[in-house]
């Protein structure tokens, strides 16, 4: 069984290695796509992580824009893809200075901080481009750092996926419970204030990032929020301290064992029946999500060019569902009627 759960937890965390987008391996990106403009298009530079979804969302953002601007697609420390790689600062501040883009597009945290150690490098010295950012986690922290900066976080709000439950399910949908270490408290007092108005309790359950056994405290909050509090559901956020082989195969999967409600997570491959880890994921529409980006370079240029005051996200607009319908069926009693709301169940 020991051995199981840790194979299973290797499966799960591969989900992540990637970046906040990806899902799985894939093969490498096409070169980027560009739109050129006899006139000199406004020119924008996307910097990105490679991953079918990161490419999905270039082309949502390519094809919303047109011909009105020129694209040029790089990808984020690639050796063997079509398009040029960038995998340093300097070569970073060395494609900006060649193209000169009206502004960058940042996917992944990677990106992000490679973007900031290129601001560092040349301070208030140089004029630096204004940046959009998404994909990457907990986006707002991430670009605190940055000038002339603004995004879109990745995370969808918790009240949007509990709401959705709620209308999947029979079972009221009253406490959510959600483990978390300090740094994340900040988001989920955020959450829980929303929650409020939808009539739900969020329970929160801290673990300290000190802490040395970090998957015997994950099994002692489950029977904490299942047995002491009576969650009706348990949100997993995507942290990657919660999510690594070792603490998914000792405490979240013999923990889940004996939770029997609807888990609540924030990747597609987790709600897979091979991993059978979530039960329901709402997760940006990675296409969505491009063209919200383009929406936002349009507004930047009206502004010419400019980005006023401390950095800015937006929430993502389009979202996209997922359901394994044996895990919501142990866990709940189903509204079949409701699942044509989803946009993909699993059976």
């Amino acid at each position: 069984m020991e051995m199981t759960r840790m194979l299973l937890a290797s499966l799960l965390c591969a989900v992540l290695s990637a970046g906040a987008g990806d899902i799985a391996p894939v093969a490498p990106a096409e070169a980027g796509v560009k739109a050129v403009s006899a006139r000199g298009p406004d020119r924008i530079l996307i910097l990105r992580a490679d991953g079918a979804n990161f490419k999905e969302t270039a082309n949502g953002l390519i094809r919303e824009l047109g011909p009105e601007f020129e694209i040029e697609d790089r990808i984020l420390g690639s050796a063997d893809g079509a398009a040029p790689s960038i995998s340093d600062p300097g070569r970073l501040a060395a494609a900006i200075a060649k193209s000169r883009p009206k502004a960058l597009v940042l996917m992944d945290n990677d990106a992000i901080n490679l973007y900031a150690s290129v601001q560092k490098q040349w301070r208030d010295t140089v004029p630096f481009p204004p940046s959009i950012s998404l994909m990457a986690i907990r986006v707002d922290k991430a670009i605190g750092g940055l000038k002339r900066a603004t995004g879109i976080f990745y995370e969808v709000p918790g009240v949007t996926i509990f709401v959705n439950l709620r209308s999947l399910v029979s079972e009221p949908v009253r406490k959510v419970g959600v483990i978390l270490r300090p740094s994340m408290a900040d988001f989920v007092r955020e959450s829980a204030k929303w929650c409020k108005y939808e009539n739900i309790e969020l329970v929160p359950y801290e673990i300290e990032e000190d802490r040395k056994d970090v998957a015997r405290a994950i099994r002692t909050g489950m029977r904490r929020l299942g047995d002491r509090d009576k969650v009706d559901a348990l949100w997993i956020l995507n942290d990657n301290f919660f999510l690594t082989p070792e603490i998914i195969g000792g405490g979240w999967l013999p923990a889940l064992e004996r939770f029997h409600k609807p888990v609540l997570v924030g990747v597609e491959n987790f709600v897979s029946t091979r991993a059978n880890f979530g039960t329901f994921a709402i997760l940006p529409d990675h296409y969505g999500l491009g063209v919200q980006a383009a929406g936002m370079v349009l507004r930047l240029k009206e502004d010419d060019w400019e980005i006023d005051g401390k950095p800015k996200v937006e929430q993502p607009l389009a979202v996209y569902k997922v359901l394994n319908l044996e895990q919501a069926r142990k866990s709940a009693h189903v509204n079949q009627a409701a699942l044509v709301e989803v946009d993909r169940v699993i059976k």
